[in-house]
């Protein structure tokens, strides 16, 4: 705790010592808070190297569809790698953006992946609009493993009746501060709902893409 409230006064003085090159940055941002996020696709997803949609079937979803799969349980290796494209709307009358950020991609709380976005965003007030594309690549055994968490994929993907579950997308903005690259101490969250046809209509549509 008192480690955090160090890089919170560390930020907060920067921001003071530099306020006219980071008032415009902070606004975008605030703005961003404001915007609407929609997930548009996910594409290439493959799990064990086998493409996702080998693995769904007319009834749901099947994690033992493919032998790669299996081989990966015995080696306690399951890779996911996929790209989720996202798109940003900003309603409001400010423009939005951020400089590059780090990210992490949680499902009902379980990390799926982590890494950083190195290009810029800028989206312009009233329904402008910005596409942004992350990388997933992760280890599900740990998570895949456990009897509950693979029961939990496995119904919600598989349920006839629709079903939601919340995935948080979470960043750390950097702000550019004179010459240097300064690192906001903490994560905002942004929660968007999907349901289980959504996402089973994402992963059989990978395979096209």
């Amino acid at each position: 705790m008192q480690y955090i409230k160090k890089l919170l006064f560390l930020f907060l003085s920067l921001i003071l010592l530099h306020s006219c090159g980071i008032d415009s940055q902070v606004k975008r941002l605030k703005a961003l808070e404001g915007c609407t996020y929609s997930i548009v696709s996910a594409d290439s997803v493959y799990l064990a190297n086998t493409d996702i949609s080998r693995l769904i079937r007319k009834k749901g979803f099947a994690l033992s569809g493919a032998p790669a799969v299996a081989f990966g349980f015995m080696q306690q290796a399951l890779p996911l790698k996929a790209l989720l494209r996202m798109k940003i709307e900003n309603p409001g009358k400010d423009e939005a953006g951020i400089n590059e950020f780090d990210y992490k991609i949680m499902l009902k709380g379980v990390e799926l992946t982590r890494g950083s976005y190195n290009r810029k965003i800028v989206i312009a007030p009233e329904g402008g609009t910005a596409d942004v594309a992350l990388k997933i690549d992760s280890e599900l055994y740990p998570i895949l493993s456990n009897p509950e968490y693979q029961k939990a994929v496995t119904e919600f993907l598989s349920s006839e009746e629709e079903r939601k579950t919340i995935i948080t997308l979470m960043i750390k903005p950097s702000f550019t501060i004179g010459n240097e690259k300064v690192s906001y101490p903490g994560y905002i969250d942004i929660n968007k709902a999907v349901s289980n046809k959504q996402l089973l209509s994402f992963l059989g549509e990978s395979a096209k893409l």
